[in-house]
């Protein structure tokens, strides 16, 4: 009887102390949870006070796949469509860029038709015409080609048109990438911890709006000739004229400007001559050196900025 009582006495000690345990967790796990949606509800709290436009920061994707893609090599066929393209002369490098300009500048405005575009330039539907980025120094519109969704500065997958102080296009480059093959989908960083982490390092200011908040591709190492991985990436933009471009997978921060692109595209063109395969599509042109006087003329006008023409002025 002894030894039974000693073994009941054990049983209800083992039990109290597995019930201790139990409630120990249960209350652990509560403190964590209300821990994290404190510390949520904080993080929004935190920016609303600082922030404006927080509405427009999306909820979803929450996953998106990594893309393969290399440069498109224009097919003969594809090469004669663009030789009937009206009013310009061409030269196409190394089969996957078209260099042109319009023999009589073209009429182009935005804001009431893009005709212009869609009359003038191949394969336009390959470009997001409704969000655009403009370098302000040389007035060229930078137009993001799209795979599913646009790919941010690129230069295997861009249009970039040349305007002039009346309005109107005398100049444009286009690349275009094809997609190889999809990667395995991949879980994202949401926008609210971009711009929580972007705020905090002092990017984004107290006081200012996010005004846009979308997600596409970039690559961090463009290689334009070679195939590439186009990584998710979220564009913030910042009070209408701020953009951010953030890998929406490994949180990096890319950092790019309308100008700098613009002067990559002209120095790729630049190296272009006399180590790349230039094809004139016209028949009349006066061989290497006519070739060369065209893409040298192409380039001035590239690097031609408002700044200069300002000191023009003044002398």
């Amino acid at each position: 009887m002894q030894w039974g009582g000693q073994i009941k006495t054990l049983f209800i000690l083992c039990f109290l102390i597995l019930d201790i345990f139990l409630l120990r967790q249960y209350i652990d796990n509560q403190q964590e949870e209300l821990s994290y949606n404190t510390e949520e509800t904080t993080q929004e709290d935190y920016l609303a006070t600082n922030l404006k436009g927080l509405d427009n920061i999306p909820e979803e994707p929450t996953k998106a796949a990594t893309l393969n893609a290399k440069s498109k090599e224009f097919t003969e066929e594809e090469i004669s469509e663009i030789d009937k393209l009206p009013n310009q002369k061409s030269v196409i490098i190394d089969d996957t860029m078209i260099v042109s300009h319009f023999d009589s500048p073209e009429a182009f405005d935005l804001d009431t038709t893009k005709e212009s575009i869609k009359e003038n330039i191949w394969n336009d539907e390959q470009y997001n015409l409704e969000d655009y980025v403009v370098d302000e120094q040389t007035n060229t519109y930078i137009f993001f080609q799209e795979l599913d969704d646009p790919i941010y500065y690129n230069l295997s997958g861009v249009l970039m048109i040349k305007v002039n102080e009346n309005g109107e296009m005398t100049h444009y480059v286009q690349t275009i990438l094809e997609k190889t093959e999809e990667q395995p989908v991949e879980e994202l960083i949401m926008p609210l911890t971009v711009i929580t982490k972007l705020f905090n390092n002092g990017n984004i200011s107290p006081g200012s709006e996010i005004t846009e908040v979308d997600l596409g591709y970039h690559n961090l190492l463009p290689l334009p000739n070679g195939e590439q991985v186009l990584l998710p990436t979220w564009e913030i933009e910042v009070d209408d004229n701020t953009y951010f471009y953030i890998n929406a997978v490994e949180g990096h921060n890319s950092n790019r400007e309308a100008h700098d692109f613009v002067m990559e595209m002209k120095n790729l063109i630049g190296e272009s001559v006399g180590t790349s395969a230039i094809q004139p599509l016209e028949e009349d042109w006066g061989g290497q050196t006519e070739i060369n006087h065209f893409i040298n003329q192409v380039l001035a006008e590239l690097m031609s900025t408002r700044e200069v023409e300002e000191e023009d002025d003044a002398l």
